[in-house]
């Protein structure tokens, strides 16, 4: 009987795992970044993708922070690894464009694919740019291979 009591309010008590994360989305929604800021930073040191891709939001943005875009890059590759659909549309939106990272339409391509895979809706018009933007056969054919190891390494598990 007493154990039955104990598991039962086990839930009631146990906080949500991205109850913090949504505390820093309440503060970023209300502009009050330096807030989303201080609690996100903790938890995205900690690995947990959605903070990373919301501080990779705010420096490249410059949104409480001075825009840093190799501080984006950082941030968004993590949540991207991760399998953080919003990391990776942003991570490929920074190589399409070379801001803190070397531009390279097969790294956006890639990234962007597996962002669209990963059920991000508006990732299909930076893949299709970076790949309208492709020089050569060759850069298709590595943007191909690149998009595949990625999905293969990061991508969602079914």
């Amino acid at each position: 009987m007493v154990v039955g009591l104990c598991l039962g309010l086990g839930p009631l008590s146990a906080a949500p795992k991205d109850q913090e994360f949504r505390k820093g989305l309440s503060a970023y929604n209300s502009s009050d970044f330096q807030k989303a800021l201080q609690i996100w930073l903790p938890l995205a040191e900690r690995e947990d993708a959605s903070a990373q891709a919301g501080l990779g939001f705010m420096y490249s943005r410059g949104l409480g922070v001075a825009t840093d875009n190799q501080k984006a890059a950082y941030w968004l590759r993590k949540a991207a690894e991760h399998g953080q659909p919003e990391g990776q549309l942003m991570l490929g939106s920074l190589y399409f464009y070379g801001k803190g990272v070397s531009q390279s339409y097969v790294e956006a391509y890639a990234w962007c694919d597996l962002a669209q895979d990963g059920g991000n809706a508006d990732a299909s018009a930076c893949r299709d740019a970076a790949l309208q933007s492709l020089p050569s056969d060759k850069d298709l054919k590595k943007a191909f291979r690149l998009s595949l190891d990625l999905h293969q390494r990061f991508g969602r598990r079914h």
